[in-house]
């Protein structure tokens, strides 16, 4: 468990990689394509799911301080084993899927923005390889290493920011609301699969250190992701108008708006290749949660690393290469949105009481 042990401020900081890691690809072009000008206003509805959600998450962690149990224990005492196998099956399937949506996205941005053509299995072997890393060393490896790229990374994206700040016509984002707050909110939902960021944080509970402070570092990272994010949709819209539902690499356009920038060829590659750390990172903690669903699914805590499991979860990652990701997004995701939610949205807020209850039972248990 000492590989995978954790404090809260790299909780913190993890997550917010992970937000600005995978929000800024193809999603600003879908939501657009949804409600337009709005889409700004819908990812704030977004957020502030999160942000409820978050907070008893976080709840869940501090009555959990001291005796550091895992997610399958606490779902195992306090919903039964085999309601805890489905969730955890749930939660597999999460992972598995927004990882590939990840590699898609990158896959064409390597293609599209930087001219790189390779074939699939070429490109995911180095990903497959850091992950393989990332589930030997164990969790506190990617903790670290986010620790040391995070100024980096996050300088790397403000960077992006500052010449379309100067450039976005705001008054296009006017009237507020233009598209209809019932199909703003439902797109909210309808989209949640690319939100709440914090489900990794079930697959680390037994390894959360808290010194004193839980909710003030994560949700002060939370906060500047989502403004972060906020501010990339609206600048994103405010750019291109109607013509943002074509262009679905949005941090690639938003980085080459300027004139200058198109003409004297493209000054923000290592700025884009900074920033696509922290897709990469995203990618790596969702194939080690990956395969900690399939060590809780089948009760084993691998001492070492198995490599069954390993080589079954790598195998999903082959999955672009027989289904497009506007399949994956039209049909799978379409269709599961409704136990996507209960692992997202509803498990959180039922956390505390879970955890309680898992608690207790472990005590009378002990006695």
């Amino acid at each position: 468990m000492d590989k995978n042990r954790v404090s809260i401020d790299q909780i913190a900081l993890l997550y917010l990689l992970l937000i600005m890691g995978g929000k800024f690809l193809t999603l600003p072009s879908l939501l657009a394509g949804d409600v337009g000008h709005d889409s700004w206003v819908s990812v704030a509805f977004s957020f502030v799911w999160d942000a409820v959600c978050l907070c008893f998450l976080l709840w869940a962690i501090r009555i959990n301080d001291k005796a550091h149990l895992d997610i399958s224990a606490i779902l195992d005492k306090s919903v039964s084993k085999p309601v805890s196998k489905l969730l955890l099956a749930i939660f597999f399937v999460v992972f598995v899927l927004r990882t590939n949506v990840l590699l898609s996205g990158c896959y064409k941005m390597f293609s599209v923005t930087f001219d790189v053509s390779t074939n699939w299995i070429v490109y995911v072997l180095p990903i497959a390889a850091l992950a393989v890393f990332a589930i030997v060393k164990g969790f506190n490896a990617v903790a670290r290493t986010s620790q040391l790229l995070f100024g980096l990374i996050l300088i790397a994206v403000v960077a992006l920011f500052v010449s379309p700040l100067s450039e976005a016509e705001f008054g296009a984002l006017l009237p507020i609301g233009e598209a209809g707050w019932g199909n703003i909110i439902w797109t909210s939902y309808s989209r949640s699969f690319w939100f709440s960021d914090y489900i990794f944080v079930y697959f680390v509970l037994d390894g959360i250190k808290i010194k004193k402070h839980v909710f003030a570092p994560v949700l002060t990272s939370f906060a500047i992701g989502a403004t972060l994010s906020i501010v990339l949709n609206a600048v994103f819209v405010a750019l291109f108008g109607y013509l943002a539902p074509d262009f679905d690499m949005a941090m690639s356009k938003i980085g080459v708006f300027s004139a200058a920038s198109t003409t004297n060829g493209r000054w923000d590659w290592l700025t884009l290749s900074i920033w696509l750390l922290s897709v990469f990172i995203k990618m790596i903690v969702f194939i080690f949660c990956a395969y900690k669903c399939i060590e809780k699914i089948f009760d084993k805590n691998f001492v070492k690393v198995n490599w069954i499991a390993v080589a079954f979860v790598l195998l999903t990652l082959a999955l672009p290469m027989f289904v497009t990701t506007e399949q994956l997004l039209n049909t799978v995701i379409k269709w599961g949105i409704i136990p996507f939610t209960l692992v997202q949205y509803v498990l959180p807020l039922l956390m505390p009481l879970l955890t309680k209850t898992a608690l207790r039972k472990t005590e009378v248990k002990n006695e």
